[in-house]
């Protein structure tokens, strides 16, 4: 049975959250490669894509893919051994299976068996191929059955020792100058064989790719990328290895870790070579990011306040207006290394319809004065980096719309609940990844703020309110020998009001080390209060 997981949890709009210290995204460790008595590995293959695909559609995929990936093998050529190999892990995420620990499963058990099965040399060389792709449960599955065929005397052939084993060439970036968004590449070879890994990562948030793929003909792709044309704001520029690197290894890791990162299949598909091209380029060792710290956003917020951009909505009303000034140039928070004034069109509609309804409780004034405020700290934002008119218009053109659809967003029952966990914190000058080390911790002590009748809390922090949820949760609970259901609530609370709080911060980090050894939330908060 795979390791219970705590699922991954939004924090203020375009910032990550922390679990407790200790847990993990990976899935069982040690599987064993053995194959149940009368089991075939192809039936084992439709079962695992049967769970959501149609019989015959299951069949089609599966017998598509495993033919594609020998005949790769039988060809003797590592990229495309690769790019199959890694076709073929992603046979879950096409049945709908999303949790990375399906996905090692069923490696393991149709995969490696398979490879088994065979008794050959293209199975052991299938085998290496997944020791190079895999995770450190797949690697760990992999390498004891390669250990079964090298043990019969049965080898993998010469070629397969070239795995992975790439030489970086050159990386290439495409952006837009408003920087909602780039796509980063890097070549590679086989001896004199070039190809490359584009990556496309979004900055909107937390920077996350969104899209990947590896072009067997790398001159075409660097060409295209450099082909500037369909959107006057792109730019494009070679890059260092190293930067080339910096920019993709993060946000890779960030898509793998969200379960709902809504990848294509194709995506999915190229994730393992990905990873492992990436591992090859250059680190910086010398990079000192700029630091923009919380007196730069002030500054910018003050320069914005003082400028003749802002003059008609601060005679309006200079609070509300210094409210959205604040939260507009906040939102650099969450990147230690982002400009104040750094946004684009797309980034303006993630503020208005997500960060904010999901963060700040406004007042009646706020509300009302979304339209000159914004309106004028975006001009002042495109005068602040002189952009040029042109810019200036893509960078405003979408504010209308999405003026029309903030109240419908503030109203969404979501966003209700989501802010209600950040009543007492949530300022307008709040640093978000602070906030968002706060929210995780709280939505883990309390998942849901809808207390037993029905009606969703507007402000969890109320310690009252919060022992109601307490209650019905663990109210019905069996208590540990020698407490009373009363105290065992008492103690169910406590721990939920420290990791409410964070103090101590030991009880959120042993919550994360039980959920690590097989626990869940629930489970985890049990064995807490019964000590």
């Amino acid at each position: 049975m795979s390791k219970k997981t705590r699922p991954r949890r939004s924090g203020p709009s375009g910032t990550s959250t922390a679990r407790p210290s200790g847990t993990s995204t990976a899935g069982p460790s040690g599987t064993s490669t053995a194959r149940p008595s009368g089991t075939s590995t192809a039936g084992s293959a439709r079962a695992a894509a049967g769970d959501t695909l149609g019989r015959s559609e299951a069949d089609a995929i599966v017998q598509r893919v495993l033919s594609s990936l020998w005949g790769a093998i039988a060809a003797g050529d590592p990229l495309r051994a690769e790019l199959e190999t890694s076709t073929c892990m992603a046979i879950p995420h096409v049945a709908g299976q999303r949790n990375p620990a399906e996905t090692e499963s069923f490696v393991s058990s149709v995969l490696v068996n398979e490879a088994i099965r065979r008794q050959t040399p293209e199975g052991a060389a299938m085998l290496r191929t997944l020791m190079s792709l895999g995770t450190p449960a797949i690697r760990k599955a992999a390498s004891r059955a390669l250990g079964e065929l090298t043990g019969s005397g049965i080898y993998p052939p010469e070629w397969v020792t070239e795995i992975g084993k790439v030489t970086p060439g050159q990386a290439w970036r495409r952006y837009d100058i408003f920087g909602d968004d780039e796509t980063v590449a890097a070549t590679f070879s086989y001896g004199e064989t070039e190809h490359a890994v584009v990556m496309q990562v979004d900055l909107t948030g937390v920077p996350i790719a969104t899209a990947i793929g590896v072009a067997s003909n790398a001159a075409s792709l660097i060409e295209a990328i450099n082909r500037i044309g369909d959107d006057e704001f792109d730019r494009a520029e070679q890059i260092d290895l190293t930067e080339a690197r910096r920019r993709m290894e993060e946000p890779l890791a960030r898509c793998e870790e969200e379960s709902d990162a809504g990848l294509t299949a194709d995506t999915v598909a190229y994730l393992p070579v990905a990873r492992t091209r990436i591992r090859r380029l250059p680190v910086e060792a010398f990079y000192v990011p700029p630091d923009v710290t919380a007196t730069d956003r002030a500054a910018a917020v003050d320069d914005f306040m003082k400028s003749p951009l802002a003059a008609e909505a601060v005679a309006a009303d200079e609070e509300a207006t210094r409210f959205w000034a604040e939260v507009l140039t906040g939102y650099s928070s969450r990147n230690p290394a982002e400009r104040p004034a750094q946004v684009g069109p797309h980034k303006l509609t993630e503020i208005l319809l997500r960060h904010v309804p999901n963060t700040f409780v406004l007042s009646p004034a706020q509300r009302q004065h979304i339209e000159p405020a914004v309106t004028a700290w975006a001009r002042w934002s495109a005068a602040y980096r002189e952009l040029d008119e042109a810019a200036t218009a893509r960078l405003t053109e979408g504010l209308p719309e999405a003026f029309d659809r903030f109240e419908e967003a503030y109203e969404d029952r979501i966003a209700v609940a989501s802010r209600a966990y950040l009543t007492d914190l949530a300022s307008s000058d709040s640093d978000l990844a602070w906030l968002s080390d706060h929210l995780a911790r709280r939505m883990f002590a309390l998942p849901s703020p809808v207390r037993p009748d029905g009606r969703t809390l507007s402000d969890v922090s109320d310690p009252g309110e919060r022992r109601a949820l307490v209650q019905a949760e663990f109210g019905d609970c069996t208590p540990p020998g020698g407490m009373t259901s009363e105290q065992f609530v008492a103690a169910a609370d406590r721990v939920i009001s420290e990791l409410w709080c964070g103090d101590p911060a030991e009880t959120f980090d042993e919550a994360g080390r039980l959920i690590d050894g097989g626990a869940d939330r629930h489970e985890a908060i049990h064995t807490l209060a019964a000590r």
